[in-house]
Formats: structure tokens, C-alpha cells, sequence
């Protein structure tokens, strides 16, 4: 059985991002994500339109970290995983 104090809970957020239409916008987005604090990791679907994120990120922080990118994001599913 696995030792749960050392074991971290993480979140994992989905974002609807519908203005992902090339590569570019990917890596624009991209570069604003992985600097927002508590990231862990994080994947792009762009034919989807989709962003999730996994970590303990402040969602004011991501939002910020999309508006500054030039996207508006609306938060679709937000869930705890297991690491």
C-alpha cells in the first residue's frame, strides 16, 4: 500500500479555449501556461479547443496567464487526482 502523506493530491483543470486555431496560438498559450505558479504539467488539444491543466493552480492566476496571452478561457471541469 502506497504511503499517502508522501503522496501529493493534484488537481486537474479543463479550460475551454475556442481561439486555438493554428500552431502558433499553441505555442502562445503554451508559453504563458508553464510559467503560472503550481503547474505541473499541462496539454493543449487545439482541434478541441481544450487546455487542462494539472496542478494546484490559483484559477486567477491561470485566467490572467490566458488573458495575457491575448485568450479568454471559461473553466469547464476542475477535479482532484491522484499523483
Amino acid at each position: 500500500m502506497a504511503d499517502q502523506s508522501r503522496q501529493g493530491a493534484a488537481a486537474e483543470t479543463t479550460v475551454c479555449v475556442p481561439a486555438l486555431l493554428c500552431r502558433r496560438c499553441v505555442r502562445l498559450l503554451s508559453r504563458h501556461v508553464r510559467d503560472v505558479p503550481g503547474v505541473s504539467s499541462f496539454e493543449v488539444d487545439a482541434g478541441r479547443g481544450l487546455l487542462r491543466v494539472r496542478g494546484v493552480v490559483d484559477p486567477a492566476e491561470l485566467r490572467a496567464a490566458l488573458a495575457s496571452a491575448g485568450f479568454s478561457g471559461d473553466r469547464c471541469e476542475h477535479r482532484d487526482i491522484s499523483m
